[in-house]
């Protein structure tokens, strides 16, 4: 009777820990958002046949430099999504000053690499201000993940490429197997 008390008790034990441990619903799907929040990596096409220019560089929304007009289709990893995604890039700047208009997929306002918390309402994609002077001197700051991210993109004529790296991400992720979620980013939190 002994054993028998011992192993439900033990099962119990795991089943509830189980259950806490991060096994519940929606688990598995914001550990794989984590990884996904990692890296941006495609190409990009226009729409129509009209060329269009981008050489943007941004560095922890603090050192943007170049310039981009593009609007069109991604191929590859975006925002949590991938396939053929919408790309959108009007951005420019010059080292210490410039603004940004990005997006890459569907918007979501509730995710915090889209939006900032005071912009639940946004529709679109919104722009930003960047660089280390204008962002001190002017009140249009990116979401404060973006600080955390250095994006690329280059686009000639008709092709191009787009690549986001977030080092705060990978940290994020691999706290995410243990249930704690670093940048407060996991789907299961935004219902």
């Amino acid at each position: 009777m002994y054993r028998l008390s011992r192993t439900v008790f033990i099962i119990f034990i795991g089943f509830f820990l189980l259950l806490n441990s991060g096994c519940a619903p929606g688990y598995m799907q914001d550990r794989g958002n984590d990884a996904l929040d990692v890296l941006e990596l495609g190409l990009t096409v226009n729409k129509d046949s009209k060329p269009q220019l981008g050489f943007y560089f941004d560095f922890f929304s603090l050192f943007p430099l170049g310039y981009a007009k593009v609007e069109g289709t991604a191929f590859g990893l975006g925002n949590r999504q991938a396939g053929k995604l919408d790309y959108l890039n009007n951005s420019w700047g010059v080292v210490v000053w410039g603004s940004e208009e990005k997006g890459i997929g569907i918007f979501d306002p509730r995710n915090p690499h889209q939006a900032r918390p005071d912009q639940a309402d946004l529709e679109e994609w919104p722009q930003y201000n960047v660089g280390l002077p204008r962002l001190i001197i002017e009140d249009n700051p990116p979401p404060d993940l973006h600080f955390f991210e250095c994006n690329r993109g280059i686009h000639l004529g008709w092709i191009g490429f787009y690549m986001n790296v977030r080092p705060l991400d990978i940290i994020d992720f691999i706290l995410g197997w243990t249930t704690i979620d670093m940048l407060g980013d996991d789907e299961s939190r935004w219902d």
